[in-house]
């Protein structure tokens, strides 16, 4: 963990990406909080382009610096600045000086930003340095924060599943229980003429074998967190609980199933949708069969008043057979 205060040393390495994952979120949390930490690291920041452009920069970090720095097109403009300033400080020398009444670096130094050129360029690399340090920090901050809804989403998702297995293994043992309260019909006592004989058993029909998969709107075909259906050799029926926003209003929908190539898999119409206590969902069954390894794509329809049918959402998982 980066300990306070930052030192320079540790802000080099957060420009140059030298540090892990972990320390970098910690630096820039500090410097969305704290406006000094922010300008320390612009600061620094600032100091590595200037060694970058005079040359300073030693050989492999120079490496790191092409790499990593350099891979913001807002950084590749910052280098263009300093060049720029770099190059009306050499086209701009100051006047000649008489040795023995030469001035200090610190009197040379504080003439230079003294003239209207070099003071004006300064002031505006140094506002352009502010802004875009600052739109770097909270655009990664922004990221950070829409992984983490997304993680939420995924979370909300599995919960849902959860609930949706336990409401279908709460079926099963009620169907269960219902064949059993049934009882079996009364046994005839054999007469001697049929006594080697037994009696044939009545057979209890088996329930199928379900799994469910909670499909949530939004999440687009190229997602790393496609949901994913896992179907077991003993898997007859699988259960899809569509999701639906809030303000889609239609009386009836529509379901179509698709593979990844675009053959259809099944076509449903008419279907209600119902409200529980996660929002308004559909239910729809697909025989296990049906089902092979592969990504798939259900498109969701409203069925309007005239009978046409309008694009509500497109649903995206992968099935996985074991």
């Amino acid at each position: 963990m980066i300990e306070a205060p930052l030192s320079e040393q540790n802000i080099r390495q957060y420009l140059l990406g030298e540090l892990s994952e972990q320390e970098q979120v910690e630096i820039e949390d500090r410097a969305f909080e704290d406006q000094r930490v922010l300008e320390q690291i612009l600061a620094v920041e600032q100091d590595l382009i200037d060694d970058y452009v005079s040359g300073d920069i030693p050989e492999e970090q120079r490496q790191e610096f092409q790499q990593h720095f350099l891979a913001s097109a807002e950084r590749k403009k910052k280098i263009a600045f300093a060049k720029a300033l770099a190059a009306v400080v050499t086209q701009n020398p100051a006047p000649a000086i008489d040795r023995a009444t030469a001035p200090s670096w610190r009197t040379k130094l504080a003439a230079f930003f003294a003239r209207p050129v070099t003071a004006y360029s300064f002031a505006a690399a140094s506002l352009l340095l502010l802004i875009v340090g600052s739109w770097l920090v909270v655009d990664r901050i922004r990221l950070r924060s829409e992984i983490a809804q997304l993680r939420t989403a995924q979370e909300s998702q599995t919960a849902q599943n959860r609930q949706l297995e336990k409401d279908l293994a709460n079926e099963r043992l009620q169907n269960q229980e219902l064949m059993a309260n049934r009882g079996t019909p009364p046994q005839q006592t054999p007469t001697p003429e049929i006594r080697s004989e037994s009696p044939q058993q009545p057979t209890t029909p088996t329930s199928p074998v379900v799994v469910a998969l909670s499909l949530l709107p939004g999440i687009s075909r190229g997602s790393n967190s496609l949901p994913q259906l896992a179907i077991a050799k003993d898997v007859t029926l699988v259960r899809l609980q569509i999701g639906i926003d809030p303000q889609e209003n239609y009386r009836r929908y529509r379901v179509e199933l698709r593979t990844e190539n675009g053959r259809q898999v099944l076509a449903q119409g008419n279907l209600l949708a119902r409200t529980g206590s996660h929002g308004r969902s559909i239910p729809l069954s697909v025989p296990a069969s049906d089902l092979g390894n592969g990504r798939y794509e259900l498109t969701l329809k409203g069925i309007t008043e005239s009978g046409t049918t309008e694009d509500v959402g497109f649903y995206y998982f992968d099935v996985v057979k074991k």
